[in-house]
């Protein structure tokens, strides 16, 4: 089981749910302002894009389970380990937040459990498959034997150089005539 009152500094792909107080549901229902809830979580700041607020009774033929299921395909040994409070959640008639990991900033926080904003369960989302396509050649000494040849310098570049250096040499001994004849 997975300890859901403390976000880790590198934590991804957890999503929290927390029961909310009446008067704390009010505030957020009414205002839409989560000042109440950073306290009440004690953190400075949530990014509000990655919090849901959900009713259970709005929800129809679907229970709050189905709900987590279908909207963030959550592990189901977690929602075994939460089971009986998950199915509790039901017939709530207040407000109910999914808070994911990336809404917590400022982290490592360390949650309460209990309080205005109660929490309810900690749920791992699927992780996304990364895949990559196998190196052409696995063998390293093999790409650097094949590493194209650099060709060398044509006349005509070598002779350039070598003009450019004899008017170098002439501008050189032309200033000194200069400086020696003043």
């Amino acid at each position: 089981m997975i300890d859901g009152t403390t976000v880790t500094p590198h934590e991804h792909g957890l999503v929290r749910v927390f029961k909310l107080d009446p008067q704390l549901a009010m505030d957020i229902g009414h205002h839409g302002v989560y000042d109440r809830l950073f306290k009440a979580l004690g953190v400075k700041a949530l990014d509000e894009s990655d919090i849901q607020q959900l009713r259970p009774s709005t929800l129809e033929d679907m229970t709050v389970t189905d709900f987590l299921r279908a909207g963030y395909e959550v592990n189901e040994d977690d929602i075994a380990a939460h089971e009986f409070a998950l199915n509790g959640l039901d017939n709530f008639e207040g407000l109910l937040l999914l808070v994911r990991s990336g809404a917590f900033a400022n982290r490592p926080v360390t949650l309460p459990s209990d309080g205005e904003a109660t929490l309810i369960a900690t749920l791992r989302e699927p992780d996304s498959d990364v895949t990559f396509d196998p190196l052409p050649n696995p063998d390293p000494q093999a790409a650097l034997s094949d590493a194209p040849q650099k060709k060398a310098p044509s006349d005509a570049a070598m002779s350039g150089r070598v003009a450019t250096l004899a008017l170098l040499v002439l501008a050189v001994l032309v200033i000194v005539m200069i400086w020696v004849a003043s």
